[in-house]
């Protein structure tokens, strides 16, 4: 029966092919902003994933900053992994024309107008920057680097500020005189290395240096901010709620929350997305209604000989539905080509990526097939409840 039914639905082509169309077109916009949705959604988990494992403690009191006795308290917490403690000291770029302000001051001529100096010990560098990321030129940072005036570079940072392995960054520091008068003095930090691309911008748009020496170079071994690694993401809550009650003077904060209301909010228009392409796909529904009604109608005649000859009710039924069927999985596997063209384009001429998963498909022609059908219902019904003399008699 199934030959007879592809017989019958490209019996009118045009007609037909304007039908799958209709539903084709819904098809492939669940695709294309499904995957879009989808490639979002893993950018996400891939830029956040080990960011929501490491909580930032900052210390908000008046003192002498977090102390050894409250790192020692965060390190005693189950489930932390490891304790980091940095500084972040950010520079204001502007050539010789530049301005103090601030706990400190750098300039530096060219490039953009802002870098972060971000100050760690170096035997914690990948806790921050991660195991896996290499120096793509020079090396990374190294215990023989405390006291010493070097930086290793992020990727972004290295190319917007045009610098390479060997150049130097001058730090100007505003200090008193005995007079009573503000002098300028310069440090110049060499660059010794630059990382490879990481994908972070926590990584990729910094600039490294040893806490030692910015502590020595500013007299000044207050530490501020705490960057804390966790053995399990799950007990991120658990473990930053601990925190936050050691000390009022510490706030522990991390990024999973952000990262969860991102996922609620993809999650929302991924719902919204659906929801179109179901309009749009039971529009195409109706059109398949149309096309079996008119096909029924011409076929009354045809449909009467089948019923004199034998052809019980169920027979009918099945073999219109079959045709609706075989309709909506060409417009199914139109919209599957459709998607995949858009989302080709999409790739190719944005900066979005999108990921076509097999949910996706199985969405996609799930749709199509329930609805297709669904539509044929009433058509298939109408048919089957042909009376053969009455048809016969009049066509």
């Amino acid at each position: 029966m199934l030959d007879i039914a592809l017989k019958n639905v490209f019996r009118q082509k045009v007609r037909s092919l304007l039908t799958a169309l209709g539903i084709a077109m819904g098809i492939g916009l669940i695709l294309t902003l499904g995957a879009i949705g989808e490639g979002l959604n893993r950018q996400i988990q891939q830029s956040f994933g080990d960011m929501a494992a490491v909580v930032d403690v900052r210390y908000r009191g008046t003192d002498e900053g977090i102390t050894e006795d409250m790192i020692a308290d965060i390190r005693d917490i189950e489930g932390v992994k490891s304790v980091a403690a940095i500084g972040e000291y950010r520079i204001t770029r502007g050539g010789r024309d530049f301005g103090f302000g601030g706990h400190m001051s750098f300039a530096m001529g060219g490039g953009s107008s802002n870098l972060m100096f971000t100050a760690l010990n170096p035997e914690d560098q990948d806790y921050l920057i991660g195991e896996n990321i290499a120096a793509e030129e020079g090396r990374k940072l190294d215990t023989s680097d405390d006291g010493q005036y070097v930086v290793l570079l992020g990727a972004t940072t290295a190319e917007n500020q045009y610098l390479n392995v060997g150049d130097e960054i001058e730090y100007q520091r505003r200090v008193e005189n005995d007079d009573g008068e503000y002098e300028t003095e310069s440090f110049y930090f060499e660059v010794v290395g630059i990382l490879e691309f990481a994908g972070e911008s926590d990584v990729d748009e910094a600039a490294f240096v040893s806490l030692l020496t910015m502590q020595e170079l500013e007299d000044d071994e207050e530490i501020t901010q705490l960057k804390v690694r966790l053995e399990n993401i799950e007990n991120v809550e658990n473990i930053t709620s601990d925190i936050n009650a050691l000390n009022d003077e510490i706030f522990a904060m991390s990024p999973l929350e952000m990262v969860r209301r991102l996922e609620d909010t993809l999650g929302t228009i991924t719902m919204a997305v659906y929801g179109i392409g179901l309009v749009s796909i039971i529009v195409g529904g109706i059109g398949v209604m149309n096309t079996m009604i008119m096909s029924v109608m011409e076929r009354r005649r045809e449909i009467g000989v089948m019923k004199a000859i034998g052809a019980t009710t169920g027979n009918i039924l099945t073999q219109v539905l079959q045709e609706s069927a075989v309709l909506s999985f060409f417009g199914g596997f139109i919209g599957l080509l459709l998607g995949y063209g858009s989302m080709t384009l999409v790739n190719t001429y944005t900066t979005f990526v999108t990921v076509l998963t097999p949910e996706l498909i199985g969405i996609g022609f799930g749709f199509s097939l329930v609805l297709g059908m669904g539509a044929g219902l009433y058509p298939a019904w109408a048919a089957s409840q042909l009376d053969p003399i009455e048809v016969l008699r009049y066509e």
